[in-house]
């Protein structure tokens, strides 16, 4: 569910001076411009990271130096016109842009919270025909379940289509960009990078570098170029490995393959853009499927119905009932009666729930929220994705240890049940709800009984997951009648 982002290089830069903030050693990080003494071998290699403390750095010796070999037998990194990669290999780095890390585009400097995504498929370039684009064909892991993608950046104009998983029904995302020096509103628009880029590099020498997701070690040239590493081969220039702290790492295992592009693969705008026929997400799109501008964005609100439901508070007496298995039954008649398909909360896994929470996250509209938060309303967001996610993460971890406790992951899942109705019913557009519907989205039903306080005895695991079973279970404040 990525987004995902650009070649690395779209971060290319001379040196930063941006304080080095994460730390970082002289492996994961030598600045060649910018770093006293100097990038030398085996420096600024990286690695594979996770997050900023985390990574496991490449393997590297060092065969010859700079002055070992003689510049009229150099052969310098080759990048080309046009050619493709498959397979590709990367773990995307860039600004937190998006709860899901899914819009990470390259910046240049490291400054703030990173994303770390890694993902695997195909890569095509071409500008040095008509097209002038870069195109990725993507594999990766995200929160919300295993997604592909396909990002295209053409002239200055950046789209990412992804497709969800199964309990998702195949739903498609399009996020619509344009790619800006630094990340940065207002900064000058960014194209593709250009073929001579390469030219720029420094040499530092030659080492026999681990090459990841290969099981390799081949020996290479190594290149810099203020923050920006590269590896060639030492007969023909092929660039097999690239490494930026702050951008990412990219593996070409066999280099890159010169040949004619199919000038279709590069859509303008891609289908799934578009509001006709388009994706079920479409972000910051116009209608046309380009990148919307700021006025376009402003002028897209929730409609007049949905603000009224919004600003009320107390829920109508027919969606009240006298006791909490009352009011479950009755919310679920009415979940029950709308367009999407339903399941019994107790067919769904709290995994499957989390990865429903996170889509449903991801399409709200930020204005129920802001009307929720100015008033205290239960229905409000209580924390931001980031820190959501971690706590999901530190409870389903409490979770695993305790695999006989049915009780325990019972309420779990309970409360998942009726935090995601929540989210559901009360931070999605009826747009978006009708979307969910036509795309085959399945909602949970609530769960009938309520988890009562756990018994004196009960384990530190059963203790935490009633206690956020009890945030989660918001509704029955107010469609209860006890």
């Amino acid at each position: 569910m990525k987004l995902l982002s650009l070649l690395p290089l779209l971060g290319l830069a001379a040196a930063q001076s941006d304080g080095n903030p994460h730390n970082w050693d002289r492996t994961r990080r030598c600045d060649h411009t910018d770093y006293s003494p100097a990038c030398g071998p085996c420096e600024g290699i990286g690695g594979i990271p996770t997050s900023d403390d985390d990574y496991t750095p490449t393997t590297c010796e060092v065969t010859g130096n700079a002055t070992d070999v003689p510049s009229d037998q150099l052969v310098r990194p080759v990048w080309g016109e046009k050619w493709q990669v498959d397979p590709y290999f990367e773990v995307l780095i860039g600004k937190k842009t998006d709860p899901f890390c899914f819009s990470v585009i390259p910046s240049n400097d490291s400054v703030g919270e990173l994303c770390y995504r890694a993902d695997y498929g195909q890569q095509y370039y071409d500008v040095g025909g008509d097209s002038g684009a870069l195109r990725f064909d993507l594999n990766s892991k995200t929160v919300v379940g295993n997604i592909t993608s396909k990002i295209i950046h053409k002239d200055t104009n950046f789209w990412i289509v992804n497709k969800f998983p199964w309990y998702a029904a195949g739903v498609h995302q399009c996020i619509c960009s344009q790619v800006r020096e630094g990340g940065a509103s207002g900064n000058k628009l960014m194209y593709p990078v250009n073929p001579n880029w390469t030219e720029q590099m420094f040499y530092i020498g030659r080492e026999k570098i681990g090459i990841e997701y290969t099981g390799t070690t081949q020996e290479l040239e190594h290149w810099a170029f203020g923050p920006h590493h590269l590896w060639s081969t030492v007969d023909k220039g092929e660039i097999i490995r690239m490494w930026q702290p702050f951008n990412g790492l990219q593996i070409f295992p066999e280099g890159t393959n010169r040949i004619e592009q199919d000038q279709d693969m590069f859509e303008d705008p891609p289908p799934e853009c578009k509001k006709d026929g388009g994706a079920l997400f479409r972000v910051k799109c116009s209608d046309e499927g380009y990148p919307m501008t700021e006025e376009e964005e402003k002028a897209v609100e929730i409609n007049k119905i949905d603000k009224a439901r919004a600003v009320e508070p107390v829920p109508r007496q027919a969606f009240k009932g006298s006791d909490f298995e009352n009011m479950a039954n009755v919310l679920n008649g009415w979940l029950e009666e709308g367009d999407h398909e339903t399941r019994a909360c107790a067919l769904w896994s709290t995994e499957e729930l989390q990865q429903l929470q996170a889509m449903i996250y991801l399409a709200k509209h930020s204005e129920f929220d802001e009307i929720y938060q100015s008033v205290d309303d239960n229905r409000r967001m209580r924390k931001d994705f980031a820190d959501i996610e971690e706590d999901w993460a530190q409870l389903n971890a409490l979770l695993e240890g305790v695999e006989d406790d049915h009780i325990a992951h019972d309420i779990r899942r309970d409360g998942h049940c009726h935090e995601a109705v929540m989210w559901f019913v009360h931070h999605l557009t009826t747009d978006v709800k009708k979307m969910f519907a036509d795309a085959g989205v399945v909602v949970p039903l609530l769960s009938l009984a309520p988890h009562s306080e756990p018994p004196a005895g009960a384990d530190s695991a059963h203790k935490a997951a009633h206690a956020v079973y009890q945030e989660q279970v918001t509704c029955s404040s107010c469609h209860a009648q006890y």
